[in-house]
């Protein structure tokens, strides 16, 4: 059997001319920020050249691949998790000593238990001679792989490189951004000062309290929490984590039909404390193939706005609509468009500029940085201008829409629920997501989340187990 995957010169996404030898016959854990490049040298290198894609790369001689995809919908009458490990396991049974096995998260949304359980379950796996691969934020997995490829060193055009690669003796001794927080509980360190309005205060004395709920596997089952806290609810996969959520929302649910989906439950105590809830989910947030987060937070037109009214704009007789590339006029115009520049950058140049660049352009103009820094506070900062949404992990999406809820003015007494808001974050990325969870509060709102990492348990207010 070979010894290594040799991949020479790759180029895809922010990957430049990258060199890489990925051992085979061991666990191999890919790690780095959202965004640093994992995901492009896996799929867009990887993968796409064993499915006979071409790809911009040198690549050695591939053994046969499976792989598995992070799900983000569950399959019928299983829970998420329930779902993954399905997928795992059909793929467990039928792989073959020399081939390779590549895992996208592999433990996001599990227990410690079950994350033991699919560590033991790839150790088996690589102790028959077969090659793994697992892309992971998990302190579980990183800490028990044979070797490690680290990206970075940040994310977005930032990255893009490999700034580890190696054994984990020698990674747990790296200062890399993923090694000084794999190994310490820096992710647990939130860098908020907590100032919740007089309001605020007076709500985390109150509760509410679904009774009789009776859904999917639970049966006569009784939720109660905390208001104005950070409330998680963690168990096993199937313990009715995402079922109770799904419950919560729809007996809160204010818009139309809402008596289609106020169901499931007898009664409910402490509404009144209560305007309305928000499910904050990880499903794309438009099905257009055009939409961006910056399109969906409203920046891209603002930034249109501005570049309408430069001079050159009406030198050329260029309105707002030319910005834009899924109208006739500005696929008509875009050569004339192109030679209108803000800071000596056209519009097109922003297509592929980050938001954390696009914040130091538009410094200026408080509109436009304000909507950028939305972006920023949940930490996508490295995602480009020009990122399209289908592009984007759940976790990402889920964040894009915080940032939504974030731009907006916040209300109070809301309830916002997020179901596993981990998914596909970096370990310096959940102290940025309990700050934002804790701005939200402290506006005198709610949070639930259904969580399994250590590090949001042990930063939530209230933690219930199921």
């Amino acid at each position: 059997m070979k010894k290594y995957i040799t991949i020479k010169k790759a180029r895809a996404n922010n990957l430049k001319n990258l060199d890489v030898k990925i051992p085979l016959g061991k666990l191999v854990a890919i790690v780095g920020k959202s965004g640093s490049g994992k995901s492009s040298l896996v799929y867009d290198v990887i993968y796409n050249s064993f499915l006979g894609k071409k790809v911009n790369a040198t690549i050695g001689k591939l053994p046969k691949i499976y792989i598995i995809i992070q799900k983000i919908i569950s399959a019928k009458g299983l829970s998420l998790g329930e779902t993954n490990l399905k997928l795992l396991n059909d793929i467990a049974k039928k792989i073959k000593k020399g081939e390779l096995l590549i895992a996208d998260e592999p433990c996001a949304g599990f227990i410690h238990e079950e994350r033991q359980e699919i560590l033991s379950m790839l150790r088996g796996l690589v102790n028959k001679g077969i090659s793994v691969i697992v892309v992971e934020h998990n302190k579980d997995i990183i800490a028990n792989a044979d070797y490690i490829i680290e990206f970075g060193p940040e994310s977005g055009s930032r990255g893009g490189q490999i700034i580890f690669e190696g054994s984990l003796e020698k990674f747990r001794k790296a200062k890399t951004p993923t090694a000084i927080y794999a190994f310490t509980d820096l992710a647990e360190k939130v860098n908020y000062e907590r100032k919740p309005s007089e309001k605020a205060e007076r709500m985390q004395k109150k509760q509410l309290t679904l009774k009789g709920i009776t859904k999917n596997n639970l049966k006569n089952f009784t939720f109660s929490f905390p208001l104005g806290s950070l409330v998680c609810l963690s168990g096993k996969s199937g313990t009715g984590k995402s079922t109770l959520l799904a419950a919560l929302y729809g007996a809160l649910f204010k818009g139309k039909d809402a008596w289609k989906v106020r169901t499931g439950f007898k009664s409910i105590e402490g509404k009144t404390n209560v305007r309305r809830s928000y499910l904050v989910d990880q499903k794309p947030f438009s099905p257009n193939q055009s939409s961006t987060p910056a399109t969906y937070l409203g920046i891209w037109d603002a930034i249109r706005s501005v570049y309408a009214g430069l001079p050159e704009s009406k030198r050329f007789k260029l309105k707002k609509a030319h910005f834009s590339f899924n109208t006739k006029e500005g696929k008509g115009k875009s050569e004339t468009v192109s030679r209108v520049k803000y800071k000596g950058i056209s519009i097109f140049d922003l297509l592929d500029m980050t938001i954390d660049d696009a914040a130091i352009i538009f410094n200026e103009l408080p509109l436009v940085k304000r909507k950028l820094n939305f972006l920023r506070e949940v930490g996508l900062g490295y995602l480009t201008l020009g990122q399209r949404s289908n592009t984007l992990s759940g976790g990402e999406a889920q964040r894009v829409k915080l940032a939504k809820i974030l731009s907006k003015k916040l209300g109070d007494r809301c309830i916002y629920i997020l179901d596993t808001p981990s998914r596909g974050l970096h370990l310096s990325d959940l102290p940025v997501l309990v700050k934002v969870f804790q701005k939200i509060i402290d506006k005198n709102n709610t949070v639930v989340i259904a969580e399994n990492r250590e590090e949001l348990m042990r930063s939530s207010d209230a933690v219930i187990k199921l």
